[in-house]
């Protein structure tokens, strides 16, 4: 379950951000993620370990919304540009494998809220 580790680095961003915002706030309500589908996560995993991550933390009971991004890419042979259907990376417009992966390998903690004291 890859989701835990994954998620262990998001919390710690979050809550180092947290603690350089001054005055220090009450809590954080809320965090959107922004994950490339490359990364494979299973949002019920993902949820489950930030669940746990989060507990006696000033992000216990905050919300945590997950944007997946798909796979996309540029075909070195021709110049086409779009999405791709993972597990094969074969250009949409004229059949090569030469593609360049473009999106769908991102991984960060894009927003956070918080409740100010």
């Amino acid at each position: 379950m890859h989701e835990f580790s994954i998620c262990q680095s998001l919390v710690d961003a979050a809550l180092e951000e947290f603690r350089r915002i001054e005055p220090t706030p009450e809590r954080i309500t809320r965090v959107r993620v922004v994950a490339g589908r490359l990364h494979q996560l299973v949002p019920e995993f993902l949820q489950s370990a930030y669940e746990v991550l989060t507990k006696d933390t000033p992000a216990e009971g905050s919300e945590m919304e997950l944007r997946l991004v798909p796979v996309t890419g540029r075909c070195t042979a021709c110049g086409w540009e779009g999405e791709i259907e993972p597990p094969v990376f074969q250009c949409a417009g004229c059949g090569a494998f030469a593609i360049e992966l473009c999106g769908g390998k991102e991984l960060y903690l894009d927003q956070m809220e918080i409740e100010e004291r």
